[in-house]
């Protein structure tokens, strides 16, 4: 990109972009399957496949981004929105992967509604400290010792790892979830018409999330004049 901060802003944006995608389509459709383990590990083996791609798609693009650099000279704008796309469409994939993972896999953990609120945040919490040992870690500690190709084959290698002992150890559960039918439960929180009445929290809690990141890409360009360094910067606001 060019210039850190666009790489930053342009990063998120992706990111919470494909998040944002990946958990209302992945909601939709775990609502039409019975074995949310299954397709939890075939997310994750998919996130780790395609993490394993991304360095060879950088280089594919390079003759795109030499085409922007040699034909829009004269507009910095048009340069850096072409550079946000050919990147963003690069990251779009992995991270819809990535948001589709929490509603699947809260599908599978939350099978009583009278506990889902506990189980969701559960999961949640925990998804959320593995997000911060893997930002503070991927920076300070493998970054440095490995390099950035290394850390993201390490990354891509647990995510394997990660599908492959789930078909090990719960096969035997996954071929019962799916002869199981839709409980009663489940059914009347579709039918649910309060569900349809919160569209104004829903908004609300989207602008939470606009004023969150706006409040992360800032304190990433003060922080950075603190640090010397953009990636500890960003790494640490993560």
């Amino acid at each position: 990109m060019g210039n850190t901060h666009y790489s930053v802003a342009t990063v998120l944006t992706m990111f919470m972009t494909g998040l944002a995608l990946g958990s209302y389509l992945g909601g939709r459709w775990i609502d039409k399957k019975s074995n949310p383990l299954a397709l939890y590990a075939v997310l994750e083996g998919a996130i780790g496949i395609y993490c394993l791609l991304i360095p060879s798609m950088i280089e594919w693009a390079s003759p795109l981004f030499l085409w922007v650099y040699q034909t829009q000279t004269e507009s910095y704008t048009l340069v850096s929105l072409y550079r946000f796309l050919i990147c963003g469409v690069i990251l779009l994939v992995p991270t819809s992967f990535m948001g589709a993972t929490l509603p699947v896999l809260s599908k599978y953990v939350s099978r009583d509604s009278a506990f889902i609120g506990r189980d969701v945040g559960t999961l949640y919490s925990l998804n959320t400290f593995g997000a911060v040992f893997g930002a503070l870690s991927s920076a300070f500690l493998f970054m440095r010792l490995w390099g950035i190709l290394s850390t993201i084959w390490f990354a891509a290698a647990l995510n394997i790892g990660i599908a492959i002992v789930i078909f090990l150890l719960f096969r035997p559960r996954m071929n019962r979830d799916e002869h199981e039918e839709p409980t009663t439960e489940d059914k009347e929180i579709e039918k649910d018409p309060s569900i349809s009445n919160a569209v104004p929290i829903l908004l609300a809690f989207g602008f939470s999330g606009l004023c969150a990141l706006a409040y992360q890409v800032a304190w990433n360009r003060i922080f950075s004049l603190l640090l010397g360094s953009s990636v500890y910067a960003f790494s640490l606001i993560l």
